[in-house]
């Protein structure tokens, strides 16, 4: 084989080495997202997000948000994200890594919640990385939100599911 035509297919080669790692690294343009919103009197809203890895190999980075947009008022006297992560499938385990403000509870092998209470503010918001075990068909992150944004104005839990149904 002449010099140019192997030179050709080491570069050929090497192309196709990096545009597959790009895909295995490139998590965001394979993520699994929802979410929810709820308008408020006085014009604001609360939107609830979650999003986790859409592909993973032994780890999924995910995360959970509640937001209220808008300026009347500008923050809320409380603002709670609550996350449920699970993995799924036959004889599953996981385990969750979070944000140092949140704390976690494991409410099985396959199912962790994470949550996280803030006060004067417009946004709780978590993240981590899920580690399911081998046995996980597939990982779900589903977040809840709720706030106090006046001591008249309360927003019940609601919800968005990242996940297959």
């Amino acid at each position: 084989m002449n010099k140019g035509i192997r030179m050709r297919l080491m570069s050929g080669a090497a192309a196709a080495f990096a545009a597959g790692a790009l895909v295995l690294t490139a998590s965001p343009a394979h993520a699994t997202s929802a979410s929810t919103s709820v308008g408020i009197p006085g014009g604001n809203k609360i939107s609830i997000n979650a999003w986790h890895c859409g592909f993973y190999v032994t780890a999924c980075d995910w995360k959970a948000s509640t937001k209220m947009s808008g300026t009347n008022p500008r923050k809320a006297k409380w603002i709670q994200n609550r996350a449920e992560l699970a993995a799924h499938g036959v004889s599953v385990s996981i385990t969750i890594s979070k944000n140092p403000e949140a704390t976690l509870t494991m409410k099985s092998r396959s199912l962790g919640e994470v949550r996280w209470k803030n006060t004067n503010a417009n946004i709780s918001d978590t993240y981590g990385q899920m580690r399911p075990g081998g046995a996980t068909t597939y990982v779900s992150t589903k977040s809840c939100g709720s706030a106090k944004v006046t001591n008249s104005i309360n927003v019940s839990e609601k919800c968005a599911y990242a996940g297959a149904a």
